[in-house]
């Protein structure tokens, strides 16, 4: 794996549209990211999260707002919120909701907080979230193609039981470039590109599955309090 800087995630990530990213690691993985999303909307771009992990953090954006004297209302007025509580909210969302979004906000930018985490709940059956898994890959594969670009945020885990870790292996085999955030031989963490390909290999639905999650969540603008809410919050007025 090659070292690189933080910066030059952003740099990838920015230079032209039409990519799916991973990146995994440790926890501030997620500072990380939402420091992408920050420099993204500080040029004026609107962007879209959807979450399956409570890891959004609205303060985060706020003081990046203001430590560049932006109004913060204004800032967070371009980003846009789904929160995903099982597998089949995240599939709706990212299938079904994601793609026709975007052009209403006029954007090509999409972040995906905890994408396993709902897939590791043990009432969804492996074969049921492997299915969705597939689905969602080829939902990455369709929404590149229009010049979308996605960036799969997921922490580092071992769950149990063991075959639900391959739903991981899975993810990695379907992105374009894999990043890590890793602790180096004296505690550091280091950001490495683990991987890069020129043709993610995504796997194929299920011959006959046309199963689909029937729960649904709605794109919607975070509360500037920092509580996420299913409906658009109108800007402060004090």
């Amino acid at each position: 794996m090659a070292a690189v800087r933080s910066s030059g995630i952003i740099h990838a990530f920015a230079e032209r549209p039409g990519k799916v990213f991973l990146l995994y690691g440790e926890r501030p993985i997620f500072h990380l990211s939402l420091q992408m999303a920050a420099h993204a909307m500080a040029s004026g771009n609107s962007l879209a999260v959807v979450d399956g992990s409570n890891r959004f953090d609205v303060h985060a954006l706020s003081r990046f707002a203001r430590a560049r004297k932006i109004d913060p209302n204004k800032f967070l007025s371009r980003i846009f919120i789904s929160r995903g509580f099982t597998c089949y909210q995240m599939e709706q969302a990212i299938t079904h909701q994601l793609p026709s979004f975007l052009p209403t906000i006029h954007s090509q930018t999409a972040m995906i907080f905890g994408l396993l985490d709902t897939f590791y709940d043990q009432q969804a059956p492996l074969r049921e979230v492997q299915q969705i898994l597939q689905r969602l890959l080829i939902s990455f594969r369709n929404m590149k193609a229009t010049g979308t670009s996605l960036l799969v945020v997921c922490l580092e885990r071992t769950v149990a039981p063991p075959e639900r870790n391959q739903l991981f292996a899975t993810l990695k085999a379907g992105v374009d470039r894999v990043y890590k955030l890793d602790a180096d031989e004296h505690g550091t963490l280091q950001l490495y590109l683990e991987l890069q390909r020129t043709t993610p290999d995504v796997p194929l639905p299920a011959r006959g599955e046309t199963t689909y999650g029937t729960n649904s969540t709605n794109l919607h603008q975070p509360d500037r309090r920092g509580s996420v809410k299913l409906v658009k919050v109108p800007p402060r007025t004090a």
